[in-house]
């Protein structure tokens, strides 16, 4: 009824056993590896190793910091587009410095532009803008005077020494503003007696009017206030550089020219500041110690 079996089931697993124990069971599987079969598991890719797990600790540092990493990054922006407009602002205020001086302005603008001027040239020549403000004041003061002089001519008429004299008076802010800056000492010094000529050359002398030649007074004793710290900032200057006798020998001349006419003393605290800065007393000229002595050159 049953189809017999070959071999008993014991002797069938005795041999399968046996040879499992005597390798052909590792050889037939590495037979099965070597013609391309799989074992089951997927084998290793060439090049390519487990990526490592992600740090946990980094990644919440990472997200706490991020709202202030870009709020830095904001704020480096900003700072840029704020340095760039700062850049801007600053060409435009050199076009209007160059646009002041190019018309002779400089005297008249006020104080705190003055001061950002003067800072800005002085930081490209130590001496340039004292002699740019110098230049000006000097065109300006001839400007004044000559039309003073032109208004004379128009009236048929002295002007009133108080007018005249006003207008000289109205300049002494910016010899003062000039005289602060490197070398503006010896500017302010020239500039000072120029507006003493400017009055000298006024005329009016000859009618001996008291009240006149009080208000000559007047003006010179406010020229000669201003000048003796002038004398003392340029002697800080120049020093023994500095040809005093001479300058002394020209306040003196003028001032025997008007002690002709009832006016004196002329500049007698900056003659005394001069005197002392040259280490001793100068001696008295002849045209200051005598009257009569002849009228100054203005020119």
């Amino acid at each position: 009824m049953y189809s017999r079996r070959d071999r008993p089931v014991e002797v069938a697993a005795q041999q399968a056993g046996n040879a499992f124990a005597g390798g052909g069971y590792r050889e037939s599987v590495s037979d099965r590896t070597r013609a391309g079969g799989s074992n089951g598991f997927d084998a290793p890719q060439n090049g390519k190793t487990d990526s490592a797990a992600p740090n946990l600790l980094i990644e919440a540092f990472n997200q706490a910091v991020r709202p202030y990493s870009d709020k830095i990054e904001n704020l480096e922006n900003e700072i840029a587009d704020l340095r760039a407009y700062i850049a801007s602002l600053e060409r435009q205020q050199n076009e209007v410095h160059a646009w002041i001086d190019k018309r002779g302005l400089r005297p008249d603008v006020p104080p705190a532009i003055a001061q950002i001027m003067d800072s800005a040239s002085h930081a490209s020549s130590p001496t340039h803008a004292a002699a740019t403000l110098n230049a000006q004041l000097d065109r300006k003061i001839t400007i004044v005077n000559f039309d003073l002089h032109r208004l004379q001519d128009d009236l048929n008429d002295s002007l009133p020494t108080p007018s005249f004299s006003a207008c000289m008076l109205k300049f002494l802010p910016d010899i003062s503003r000039l005289s602060s800056l490197p070398s503006g000492p010896r500017y302010g010094f020239d500039l000072l007696l120029k507006l003493g000529g400017n009055l000298n050359s006024h005329g009016g002398l000859e009618n001996g009017d008291e009240e006149d030649i009080m208000e000559r007074k007047a003006f010179y004793g406010r020229l000669d206030e201003a000048m003796v710290d002038v004398v003392k900032g340029r002697f800080r200057e120049e020093g023994d550089n500095w040809g005093v006798q001479r300058e002394i020998k020209r306040i003196e001349k003028t001032g025997a020219y008007l002690r002709n006419w009832g006016v004196e003393p002329y500049f007698p605290q900056t003659l005394e500041a001069l005197r002392d800065g040259a280490h001793g007393g100068m001696p008295t000229s002849s045209a200051q110690a005598m009257p009569g002595g002849g009228a100054p050159d203005y020119a």
